[in-house]
Parts: C-alpha cells; sequence; structure tokens
C-alpha cells in the first residue's frame, strides 16, 4: 500500500488534519493510500488548534491499534493507518521562536555597524515587524514566515520522516493563502521537494519527482478589530491577490484545489496560543476532501479545482452537495453518526443480548483501554466536531442534533416507509430497536475475528444493512 505524507501548515492545517480525522474514522475510502503520514508545521507550539489536533490524531491511532483489520472484516472505520515517527510526532520542528522577537531572530541588532545591510531590512521589515514577538507565530506577515520558515528545511527530522518515501507515495500541503505561516510555509516546502537534492535527503530523485497536490485556502472566515492585534481581516484579500500572483509563476505541483466562502464569521482576534481554536467549518472539511479526490486521480498533472455545490444553502445539507461530493461522503458519515449515536446512547442496554454474551461483552468491557477510548473519539464527533459545523456560519448541518428520532434526524435524507411484507415479517422496527435487530443477525455472520475486531464489525454491517433498507444507500 502507498504512503500518504500530508503536511499542515498553521491554524488552517491543523483544523483542515482535524476533519480528515473525523473522516477517516467513519471510514471515507482512500483507495490505494491506505497509510497515512500527517505533519503539522507550526511555530506557535501552544496554538489551541493545534494541540487538539495533534490529541485527536493520538487518539485515532491508538483505536486503529487496536484493531487487527485482518480476516474477513469488512468494516471501514478506523481503517487508514494514521502514523508518524517518534521524531516528528506529528508536528515537524522548526526554528525556535519562543522569546524572540523577529528582529533578534534574524540579529538585526547585531547589525549597528553594518548600516547598509540594517538599511535593506528597514526597506523589507517595518519596525512593528522587527519588534514583534513571534511566541505566538507570524500574525498574519508571511514576509516573516518566509524567513523563519527556511529553517526547518536543514532539520535532520524532516530528512527522518522522508527516509521511507517510495516511488508510488505522494505528498499533499494544506495551506491557507491570508495569514502568515501557510502563505510563506506553503511555498517553501514545494521548493524543498522539488530541488530535494539541494538538502539532506536519503532519497532525492524519488522525492523530487514525486506527484503532489495541494489545497490553498483562500479567506472564508473574519477577525474582529482590535487596535491592539497585528492581525487585521481588511488586509486578507490583499494578501491573497499577493500570494496568488507568486503562485502562478512559482508553485509547481500536480494538482492544486482552491477553496474559499463568504465571510459570514467573525471570531475573536486572538493572535495564537491556546486561545486560537476556531470551530470546525464546512471549509475545513471539504478541504480534507480535496485530499479523497487526489488519492483517486489516476496521474494528475496541471490539475487546478475549485469547489461548488448544487445550492448555495445556509445551512447547508449533505444533499445540496454534488453527486461526486456525495458519493465519497454521505454513506461513511450517517454509517458512523448512527454508531456514535447508538454507542453513546444505546450500547449500555444491550449487554444481556446473545451477541454481547458472545463476545464476553458486559458494562465492565467499556473500562477497558480500548472502549474507553472509543468512548472518547464519538463523543468529540458528537459533541464537539459535529455540533461545531452546526453552530458555525455557514452553518453545515448533516444531521439534525436536537431531533429526537434518530433516522429523521439525517437533513435531506426520508427514510423509506415499511412496506406490507416488512410489517409481516417484522422488518419495520424503528430507531435503536432496528438496530438491535441487525446486529443479532450480523453476529451471527461473524465468526474467529478477535473482540475489538467483532465488535466493530459486528455493529459497521448492521448499521450498513439499515442505511441500505430505510435511505437506498
Amino acid at each position: 500500500m502507498a504512503k500518504l505524507y500530508i503536511f499542515g501548515i498553521g491554524g488552517t492545517g491543523s483544523r483542515v488534519i482535524r476533519s480528515l480525522t473525523m473522516l477517516l474514522a467513519a471510514g471515507v475510502d482512500m483507495g490505494n493510500f491506505q497509510t497515512v503520514i500527517p505533519v503539522i508545521i507550526d511555530p506557535d507550539k501552544d496554538n489551541g488548534d493545534l494541540t487538539r489536533t495533534v490529541e485527536l490524531l493520538k487518539l485515532y491511532k491508538s483505536i486503529h491499534d487496536g484493531l487487527s483489520l485482518g480476516g474477513n472484516m469488512q468494516s471501514s472505520f478506523f481503517r487508514a493507518d494514521i502514523t508518524t515517527t517518534s521524531d516528528v510526532n506529528y508536528r515537524l520542528k522548526i526554528a525556535n521562536v519562543s522569546d524572540k522577537s523577529f528582529g533578534d531572530f534574524i540579529d538585526y541588532y547585531g547589525l549597528n555597524n553594518d548600516k547598509p545591510n540594517q538599511a535593506l531590512i528597514n526597506l523589507l521589515f517595518s519596525e512593528k515587524n522587527l519588534n514583534s514577538d513571534m511566541q505566538v507565530g507570524f500574525k498574519g506577515n508571511p514576509n516573516m514566515g518566509s524567513v523563519v520558515l527556511n529553517d526547518f528545511r536543514g532539520d535532520d527530522s524532516i530528512s527522518s520522516l522522508m527516509s521511507n518515501f517510495q516511488e508510488e507515495d505522494r505528498i499533499f500541503i494544506i495551506s491557507s493563502i491570508f495569514g502568515g505561516t501557510g502563505a510563506a510555509g506553503f511555498p517553501l516546502l514545494v521548493k524543498t521537494f522539488r530541488e530535494a537534492h539541494s538538502f539532506n535527503f536519503a532519497n532525492p530523485a524519488t522525492i523530487e519527482q514525486s506527484i503532489i497536490g495541494a489545497i490553498s485556502v483562500l479567506p472564508y472566515f473574519g477577525v474582529k478589530l482590535d487596535e491592539n492585534s497585528e492581525i487585521n481581516m481588511e488586509t486578507f484579500i490583499t494578501k491573497t491577490k499577493s500570494a496568488l500572483t507568486y503562485y502562478m509563476k512559482n508553485i509547481d505541483v500536480n494538482s492544486l484545489y482552491y477553496i474559499c466562502d463568504k465571510l459570514l464569521t467573525q471570531y475573536d482576534n486572538n493572535e495564537g496560543d491556546k486561545d486560537q481554536k476556531n470551530m470546525a467549518h464546512f471549509v475545513e472539511v471539504v478541504s480534507s476532501l480535496a485530499i479523497v479526490d487526489f488519492v483517486h486521480s489516476d496521474d494528475p498533472q496541471n490539475e487546478y479545482k475549485e469547489f461548488g455545490v448544487k445550492e448555495d444553502a445556509d445551512p447547508l445539507y449533505m444533499s445540496h452537495l454534488s453527486d461526486a461530493t456525495q458519493s465519497l461522503l454521505v454513506k461513511p458519515m450517517i454509517n458512523f453518526y448512527l454508531f456514535a449515536k447508538y454507542y453513546k446512547n444505546h450500547l449500555k442496554d444491550t449487554f444481556n443480548k446473545a451477541w454481547a454474551k458472545d463476545l464476553g461483552f458486559s458494562k465492565e468491557t467499556l473500562n477497558e483501554d480500548f472502549y474507553k477510548k472509543l468512548t472518547q473519539f464519538t463523543d468529540l464527533f458528537l459533541d464537539s466536531w459535529l455540533q461545531e459545523l452546526y453552530d458555525n456560519k455557514r452553518s453545515f448541518q448533516p444531521f439534525n442534533l436536537s431531533s429526537s428520532s434518530l433516522y429523521e434526524s439525517i437533513n435531506g435524507f426520508t427514510p423509506q416507509k415499511p412496506g406490507f411484507f416488512d410489517k409481516i415479517t417484522g422488518k419495520n422496527l424503528q430507531g435503536y430497536d432496528a438496530i438491535d435487530s441487525e446486529v443479532a443477525a450480523a453476529s451471527e455472520k461473524i465468526k474467529n475475528l478477535a473482540k475489538n475486531d467483532s465488535f466493530i464489525e459486528i455493529h459497521w454491517r448492521a448499521i450498513s444493512n439499515i442505511i441500505k433498507t430505510k435511505f437506498n444507500i
């Protein structure tokens, strides 16, 4: 199986990887790329978006490793292996900018006797740039970021990360274009890979000739005006135009995706650190789907792609998406949503069922490490990620999270009414009772699997049958 190296730059990179992790848990198809290696590049080590995403990646990895995924397993839940290396641990080391101003980093103040170079720097960087504390990143200044991020190219950690890169592997880069870290890091990263022979890579020719995809995220949210902050949303469009002009002539990738939206939301103006933790946004979900599209492209060459929907609606349902997008997203999202709801609200009532007794499954099982982490993940999926998408603007509402009806809560999809023979054969069960019936049937067919594999497989098959019966999906 081929490997996909995903580089998420800055806060947007972290948030897109967070959405991708949720989609991989649901079983979105990654084709031949069943090993995913996400790497976050962000100088703001305490950034709330970064730390939340890294913890989610570790949680996913632990659940995946608790499954053998062998035998006759059909389940797509947690199937892709999200992995890393010990020296990277999902976050690439870059220059230590803690407690340093930009002027200190470039040794501007050591040039007192070198007036010509000091004058040149004064032309390139404002006094505010030079005095800027980089503890929380570049605060929307790509001119600063392009200098500091050069540091990662000579670090051994990226060489170690890429040491097992092979001909069939691919690279995908996520960045925003209207801030500081992403706009600066994207072209530097592409140049690093396309000129790998100039750096300390073990396999430079393979990396240079690799298939590289990227998504450049244009403005999709605003920030509130704060006279004490260096971030001003009024500069977003100007920065975007400048970056696009540069990208047109200097970016050498096989597939380049673009995404943006109306600036419907204005977040609090947090320059970084733990307070920068934006709600999940539909644009980030779409950006993660660009990665899925990329791995299914056989031999992309000079592709430029944008995203569109059938209807410009707010809120957006999955039924508003194009047929191609629905084919990627709808079934795994509904499947994992129903599984998470069942797991959270009904599993505790099933310990006396035959399948549970056969597996040795009881309420004590939920205290085992695998199930404690599965509980944590499904809670994050329902109560954090989906709820944030629901509450944000533009709102993405694949499910009515306040509905008491399990199948009626899938927005845009109406469950089929049971027919005459369904009523006679007892197949007109509703709610969790319908899933219980399918779980009992699936458990009869699942043999010779380990306990965790059996649990996931039984429920994946049961809910897949529910979706087919009730929604013809």
